[in-house]
């Protein structure tokens, strides 16, 4: 009974101390510097890399290690006026450009994502561009591509495998079944078997170059000879699956961010007179 009552009134004490923190009471002290409550529960919510430390005690706690760490070095950087020196301060306004930059972004991203109307109006200007191709392709591997080389495969160059991948092109034109040539030629083992069936692509899977070709190719057409990193393509779309709207208002509200961000960035002017030689 008597170690209940202390445990209960050690209980009371530690949340009697806990309701008088207030949000500018200092939680880390250190080299004369300080940083409150309320900018410590900042700094966890600032990162989502500490989001899961941030619920336990123990890692809280940790976390508020590091930042006094941290917050040492700082003050006694300063301390030194080294934030004072052109080149830092020069470093230090880069870094405030990047961090900027990317928060603008977000909150465009944010921004659009609860604009409705604007969403419904894009998506229906351009559904098409929306729609997910089905993709059948034939992969000609280049020397020192990640994929592993086939079985019995020479190790082409890039030459050596350009120019096939143009002859298959060829033979294509020419009418020669996609499935059956893909089935003997192509180094892409995940779609060989299948006859180059990739299935439906989607959009932030697959390279950039790769995904940017398959949206833009007309229903089965063959592509041009299209190189990547793992080697050259062959691609034709067999068929396009239209995507709902509540499916991409992520992917449209970050192309609205990021065309919004351009046409701020495009607003920049150079002095002539310095850069011209």
């Amino acid at each position: 009974m008597r170690h209940l009552t202390l445990t209960l009134l050690a209980a009371v004490l530690c949340s009697s101390a806990m309701a008088q923190i207030s949000d500018a009471t200092p939680v880390i002290e250190s080299s004369g510097a300080v940083i409150t409550k309320y900018d410590f529960e900042q700094l966890l919510a600032s990162d989502p890399r500490f989001k899961g430390a941030a619920t336990q005690p123990e890692g809280r706690k940790s976390l508020a290690v590091q930042f006094g760490r941290a917050l040492g070095l700082e003050a006694e950087a300063r301390r030194r006026k080294l934030d004072q020196d052109p080149i830092i301060a020069a470093k230090i306004r880069h870094a405030t450009h990047q961090i900027l930059a990317f928060e603008l972004v977000s909150k465009l991203r944010r921004d659009y994502l609860k604009d409705d109307a604007r969403l419904m109006a894009v998506y229906e200007q351009s559904k098409s561009s929306y729609e997910q191709p089905k993709v059948r392709q034939i992969l000609i591997r280049t020397k020192g591509s990640q994929l592993a080389l086939r079985p019995g495969a020479k190790d082409l160059s890039v030459d050596e495998a350009r120019a096939k991948a143009t002859s298959l092109r060829a033979k294509l034109l020419a009418g020669a079944d996609f499935s059956a040539l893909a089935r003997a030629e192509s180094d892409d083992l995940g779609s060989r078997a299948k006859g180059g069936d990739m299935g439906f692509i989607v959009r932030g899977v697959s390279g950039a170059a790769f995904e940017t070709a398959a949206y833009a190719l007309p229903l089965n057409k063959l592509s041009d000879v299209l190189q990547t990193e793992q080697g050259f393509h062959i691609l034709r779309v067999e068929e396009r699956q239209p995507l709902p709207l509540a499916t991409i208002k992520p992917v449209i509200a970050n192309e609205l961010a990021h065309k919004e961000a351009e046409a701020i960035m495009a607003s920049y002017k150079l002095n002539d007179a310095y850069f011209t030689p």
